[in-house]
């Protein structure tokens, strides 16, 4: 006589092997699926695939190992360092392309074998159950009547079981369909994005390393793609996870309401509300908050699953989710949020006096460069009709020369960062015996000549002193804290600035206040040189 323990028995037995063969880490024998062309075919690519990308992170590996040896025997000028950029990023798009044809030859091999698997493990279940149930004896018919065969404990694919299928309406059902794919697709998502990241961070350190301007303008078109790239990845995984997220709670709650299981539906509702709060206290911290839901929310996801198909008695759906609970791996979404700002390589010069012919006929005047980003003032010594000999320039360094539309020619010195240095220099300049210097100023590619656009009263206060002026000159190697603090106790708001050997204080408008201040000095370092120097405007 067989008994309802045996036959029970039985079938969990059957599918324990079952369980075993999609877990271990040998791969699986296919008996059935071994004269498939298109399952034979999907095998053969994958392995071209995997040799494929192999081959290519060799390459990059080869690659990465010369570029070092290269960077530390090679100038910098020498080396070609934007080539090997787009080199290395070139064979890491190709593998990331790679990976993405994997992925989905990939995800068909197992939906085949998965098919595979439950149509081959219920057929040998069913006829171990008929042989079991054949082999009745005639005097055990009776005592057979009343044994109680084992409810079904359904299918591995959770949602294809009869209790979902049949519970939720038609819309709601093809919603958790379409949930479930988008479900299978995020680990690809995920992949891309930091796959796509690792792609924006080196070339962000190499665009912040850089000295060479046309290899930073090129590193920062790439950067450009890649953050629109990343943006777009981190806009998909928000999106698609929320879609999982709404569409799988909102289906497994109805059923447990349905079914009256409301001690689950109590303690998943609590567990998702704190994993909601648990990601939004997460929110901009890192480079993608869509990354960072879904890796915080997929394990709370997959329990409620788990405990979903063990309270509602799918034992197989359980046992697989089980086991891609044991086996999960999620990226690490702390990543820092990478961001560049244009880099400017303006190219600041102080003025100062050299040689009258330091430029001639082998090192003539530069032509000015407009940068077309980015801040910079220089001092227009004048314009001219025609070219001018270089003595009547004084030394001035740098130089340079401008050819005008109506074929006159302007001569501007120096660069500077802000008003305060062009003014600065504009004194400077003054002193020397240049009796009209002007501050341009060029933004984003476009000059305004500031001194020319200034009000009469500004001028005054500013650029075109009218008279006499003052400067404190202080003759020593550094001025102390102590110094600079009784300098601008004394004299608030007048800049310091270095002169040769000495130490410029000033200007100021009226007499009075250079000896103000001098008599500051002086009494409290009564060892210190210091004059008074008078600049004629007039």
């Amino acid at each position: 006589m067989i008994h309802r323990r045996y036959i029970t028995t039985l079938i969990l037995a059957t599918l324990s092997v079952a369980a075993m063969a999609l877990t271990t880490n040998d791969e699986p024998n296919f008996p059935g699926l071994d004269t498939n062309p298109r399952y034979v075919e999907l095998k053969r690519q994958n392995s071209l695939l995997l040799e494929k990308e192999d081959s290519v992170q060799n390459i990059i590996a080869s690659a990465r190992e010369q570029f070092s040896i290269s960077r530390d025997t090679l100038t910098a000028e020498n080396f070609d360092m934007e080539g090997f950029s787009t080199y290395i990023l070139a064979l890491e798009e190709e593998v990331f392309e790679l990976r993405q044809q994997r992925g989905d030859v990939i995800t068909e091999l197992n939906n085949m074998e998965q098919t595979y698997i439950i149509e081959h493990m219920y057929a040998r279940t069913n006829t171990e159950l008929n042989y079991a149930e054949n082999s009745f004896t005639d005097n055990s018919i009776e005592e057979a009547d009343s044994i109680e065969v084992a409810p079904s404990r359904g299918v591995r694919n959770l949602i294809e079981n009869d209790i979902i299928r049949n519970t939720l309406n038609k819309e709601d059902y093809e919603e958790l369909c379409a949930a479930e794919e988008l479900d299978r697709g995020m680990p690809a998502l995920a992949d891309a994005y930091i796959t796509t990241y690792r792609h924006l961070r080196t070339t962000a350190s190499e665009y912040t390393t850089t000295q060479s301007e046309a290899t930073a303008d090129s590193l920062f078109a790439i950067y450009g793609t890649l953050r629109n790239d990343i943006d777009s990845l981190d806009a998909k995984i928000a999106s698609q996870w929320h879609r999982v997220i709404d569409a799988k709670y909102y289906a497994y709650g109805y059923i447990l309401e349905v079914n009256h299981r409301y001690d689950l539906l109590d303690s998943s509702s609590a567990d998702f509300s704190e994993m909601q709060q648990r990601s939004a206290r997460e929110d901009g911290f890192y480079a993608s908050d869509g990354l960072a839901h879904y890796v915080m929310g997929y394990p709370t996801l997959l329990d409620f699953e788990i405990d979903f198909s063990r309270e509602m008695g799918l034992e197989e759906a359980a046992d697989s989710l089980q086991g891609v609970r044991n086996s999960m791996q999620l990226p690490d979404y702390r990543l820092d949020d990478i961001r560049l700002e244009r880099r400017l390589f303006l190219d600041y010069q102080s003025i100062v006096i050299g040689r009258t012919n330091y430029y001639n006929s082998t090192n003539p005047v530069p032509e000015l460069k407009v940068y077309e980003r980015g801040l910079m003032y220089r001092i227009l010594l004048g314009t001219f009709r025609s070219k001018q000999p270089m003595t009547l320039f004084k030394g001035v360094q740098p130089l340079y020369i401008v050819q005008n539309e109506d074929d006159s020619y302007s001569y501007y010195a120096g660069g500077f960062s802000s008003p305060q240095e062009a003014n600065e220099a504009l004194l400077f300049l003054k002193e020397k015996g240049f009796k009209k210097p002007e501050i341009c100023r060029w933004y984003d590619g476009v000059m305004v000549n500031i001194t020319a656009e200034t009000s009469d009263d500004q001028e005054e206060e500013t650029t075109t002193p009218v008279g006499n002026r003052y400067i404190v000159m202080i003759e020593c190697e550094t001025l102390s804290d102590e110094m600079r603090e009784t300098i601008n106790n004394t004299s608030p708001d007048k800049m310091i600035s270095r002169r040769g050997a000495k130490f410029a204080i000033g200007t100021f408008s009226e007499r009075s206040e250079a000896d103000m201040l001098l008599s500051a000095l002086t009494d409290k370092y009564p060892d210190m040189v210091a004059t008074i120097e008078v600049i004629d405007y007039n």
